[in-house]
């Protein structure tokens, strides 16, 4: 399981001090990023290296508890591979451990060829396969 760190800035918080919800989609996202960065993946660099797109087509935040200005969470992400889909599962955890959030980012594959939906690559496929052992 991948970890990201995130820390909640002033900035990131309305005026009660609680983190705005967009700045937690954000760090979720950032931690999506982070997950295939580490894994040699770069979104940007998919369309050319395997010849398909992953548009994100669906995101899920759930809250359990606050995150407020501050609070250091860490990220864990974990992939959830379909045959032409690939979705990242988000738990966020405060520091002693208590849940603040779930989420989940849904992406498909289609070809950057001909737009259209196609079977995730083989070789994409077995480096997210591999994050699962």
């Amino acid at each position: 399981m991948f970890e990201y760190d995130w820390k909640c800035a002033w900035g990131h918080a309305d005026p009660q001090g609680i983190a705005y919800y967009p700045r937690l989609v954000n760090a979720m996202h950032q931690a999506g990023e982070e997950f295939m960065d580490a894994n040699g993946i770069a979104y940007w660099d998919i369309p050319d290296d395997y010849g398909i797109h992953l548009p994100l087509v669906a995101v899920d935040l759930e809250f359990s508890r606050p995150v407020e200005v501050a609070d250091e969470i860490r990220i864990e992400v974990e992939p959830d591979l379909g045959t032409k889909s690939m979705g990242l599962e988000f738990t966020a955890r405060h520091e002693d451990g208590g849940t603040a959030f779930t989420g989940r980012e849904q992406h498909v594959c289609f070809s950057k060829a001909d737009d259209e939906s196609r079977e995730l690559p083989e070789e994409l496929r077995e480096i997210l396969e591999a994050t699962l052992e």
